[in-house]
């Protein structure tokens, strides 16, 4: 969160600045909510599916920087960093494969906490639409807006109190997906604009180094589905 505040100190700093709209530094934060998903382990005593796995709803936030281009004022590139954690906790779920500490064949388990980490940075495409164009604000007061990116993933997986993993040793995946949303942003005082965003990302994770209970190496797999509603400060100059 020291990230967030020390951005949305600079927007309000900025917004002291004459109103050009041309670049802009946004800070955000939100919540985001991961799809159900399997979840897939490869290790020693053989490969474990965990059918429809729930995610933990957890805080988003980020923030992004960028530009309209002068000759065409509704196009617009932003990099943008993105961080949530999809957390998986203790939960009653169906497998295919091998039944922790038991046989192979599958049927009824549960899986135990896993903390999972993410962060996103990516190159967007912004699209806006300028409305209620002021003297104050000539690329307008109100802008609905589109973004569309290919992110790169940095995903951190911890496993916390699990029976196929050595828990609280983690592995880093690094894994290219993409994200598309829109919001409304308007202005609030002059060279100022708060904003509302939802956003959608995919990727796949798949951390193939963490340590298996039986001293092993496991792999996790899984995709990570994420709509994510956002709020933010964004300074124009």
């Amino acid at each position: 969160m020291r990230f967030v505040s020390c951005i949305t100190v600079a927007c309000l700093v900025l917004s002291a600045g004459p109103a050009s709209a041309e670049w802009f530094a946004d800070a955000f934060v939100g919540q985001s909510l991961t799809k159900d998903s399997d979840v897939t382990v490869h290790s020693a005593p053989g490969q474990t599916v965990f059918r429809d796995v729930e995610f933990d709803r957890s805080l988003a936030y980020g923030g992004r920087f960028g530009r309209y281009f002068d000759s065409v004022p509704f196009l617009g590139l932003a990099v943008d960093y993105f961080h949530f954690s999809p957390r998986i906790g203790p939960q009653p779920v169906n497998i295919d494969g091998c039944v922790p500490g038991g046989g192979c064949g599958g049927g009824p388990s549960g899986t135990q906490k896993i903390d999972i980490e993410t962060m996103a940075i990516s190159l967007d495409v912004m699209l806006r639409l300028p409305l209620l164009k002021t003297q104050a604000a000539p690329y307008g007061a109100l802008q609905p807006y589109l973004i569309a990116g290919a992110p790169l993933f940095i995903t951190t997986i911890t496993p916390r109190t699990t029976a196929l993993f050595r828990n609280h040793q983690d592995d880093t995946d690094f894994s290219f997906g993409y994200k598309f949303g829109g919001g409304l942003a308007f202005h609030i005082v002059r060279n100022l604009m708060l904003f509302g965003e939802y956003r959608y990302t995919h990727t796949e994770v798949s951390a193939g180094d963490l340590d298996g209970a039986d001293s092993g190496r496991a792999r996790f797999k899984t995709d990570l589905d994420t709509h994510s509603a956002l709020i933010g400060l964004s300074a124009r100059w």
